[in-house]
């Protein structure tokens, strides 16, 4: 234990250099804030760097957040936060590479930091627990019941999204996220559309964790891999997904010598080539009739459903097909066989950290542009900076009997409520202390 604690306490010196390294380069001067030590002047938008970045201080809410946004992606720390063996439902916890874990695994995490170093907990303090949402959120231009959707700025990760970080939906707070996963490019973190649906959305997958999911095609703009059956020039050599290395699809597509389909080389094509769709479509709230404008694909290359959707003779793939990319016009929206079928054969595992962000997001650190879970707000205390009540699940959609669990997707900007079998990122917060009488004023 004394051997654990000792490189514990190292790897936190370690990581309160690293930031402060970062944060001092401002030569501003330090000062006091409820959550610690500020390095540099307030940020206009409320978020300062506190304690050389371990924590980070939301002027807006009167948060604590804790500055690593993805601590669970740490193999040391994963190694150090000692899980109960148990989740609270009784299933077993599991982390996956990248930080990644179920709604249930979440609890056990938060509950894992507050119990750390014998009860002093994480960086020392014991009230950790996941970014809250209340029930009814009236600052969402709402999809069902005034309770999620996009501008919501009633809970704690949209008013994050859209105040502390100034990110406007459906902007990512990553929109150039460049990875290499051979043979593609550009494999995003972020949901896939596919052309099949479920009972309550649209069918999306996951090459993050290889997980599926319904999603509603409101609101939610997610990524886009064409695919076509059959090949596209002379057989590539070698087994597995391959690429074209001759023909018109040389550079621009790859070959699946298991299944015999053909992909898009570069798996976020839309943000290197709209093929000219630069339309916009209008999104109406259920709640208020309230309209917003926006763009069928943005530049970060996220597409809303409509631009794709297979039922639709216009659109992006449309487009694509009209260009004759690659050689062919044969393109379309994978389903979900197909696409769960490649993740398979490109040979990637649930939590790959091909897929993961390692740099700073304002003044947090490794802030994914993905998915997080959020907890239930407690109606004693409906501010942002209130506490979880964990007795309580998310409002279930009309019809739905599974409890669901608050989630964000900082891609796009998007409250919804999730499975809690879900795959998601876990960020943390503590209310911030009340200053003292005799540093008000100050």
């Amino acid at each position: 234990m004394e051997k654990t604690m000792k490189s514990a306490r190292l790897l936190m010196v370690s990581l309160l250099l690293a930031a402060a390294a970062v944060s001092t380069m401002a030569q501003d001067r330090a000062h006091e804030t409820p959550c610690g030590m500020g390095w540099g002047n307030d940020s206009a938008n409320g978020l300062t760097a506190v304690d050389g970045g371990a924590i980070v201080y939301d002027r807006n809410q009167g948060l604590c957040w804790l500055g690593d946004a993805n601590l669970a992606g740490n193999p040391m720390v994963r190694a150090l936060v000692r899980l109960a063996p148990t989740n609270p439902d009784g299933s077993s916890p599991v982390i996956n590479p990248d930080g990644t874990m179920d709604y249930q695994t979440a609890l056990n995490w938060v509950n894992s930091l507050n119990s750390f170093d014998h009860g002093n907990g994480w960086l020392n303090h014991h009230d950790w627990q996941l970014p809250t949402s209340p029930a009814v959120d009236k600052t969402c231009t709402a999809f069902n019941n005034d309770n999620f959707g996009a501008l919501c700025t009633g809970n704690g990760m949209g008013n994050l999204y859209s105040v502390g970080l100034e990110c406007t939906y459906p902007s990512s707070i990553v929109p150039f996220f460049f990875t290499r996963v051979w043979p593609l490019f550009n494999l995003q973190p972020g949901l896939y559309w596919t052309r099949d649906s479920g009972s309550s959305g649209q069918l999306t997958f996951s090459f993050n964790t290889g997980l599926s999911g319904s999603n509603t095609t409101k609101y939610n703009y997610f990524h886009v891999l064409p695919m076509t059956k059959g090949l596209l020039g002379p057989i590539p050599q070698g087994k597995g997904v391959v690429p074209y290395l001759s023909g018109p699809a040389a550079g621009k597509a790859v070959y699946d010598t298991i299944t015999g389909e053909s992909w898009v080389l570069d798996a976020n094509l839309p943000a290197e080539n709209n093929f000219g769709v630069t339309q916009t479509t209008t999104i109406t709230s259920n709640a208020d009739g309230s309209v917003l404008t926006v763009p069928l694909v943005l530049r970060d290359g996220a597409v809303y459903f409509s631009a794709v959707d297979p039922s639709q003779s216009t659109g992006w793939i449309a487009a694509m097909n009209e260009s004759d990319y690659a050689g062919t016009q044969s393109w379309e929206l994978p389903g979900l066989d197909e696409i769960s079928n490649l993740y398979i054969d490109l040979g990637l595992r649930a939590g790959d950290q091909r897929l993961e962000w390692p740099w700073f997001v304002g003044p947090f650190w490794h802030l994914q542009p993905g998915f997080y879970w959020g907890c239930v707000r407690a109606s004693w205390n409906l501010q942002n900076n209130g506490t979880c009540d964990l007795s309580q699940n998310a409002p279930t959609p009309q019809g739905n009997v599974i409890p669901m669990e608050w989630s964000f997707n900082f891609d796009d900007g998007f409250t919804g409520t999730d499975l809690s079998s879900k795959e998601f990122y876990v960020m943390v917060n503590y209310p911030a202390p009340q200053p003292h009488a005799d540093s008000l004023g100050k």
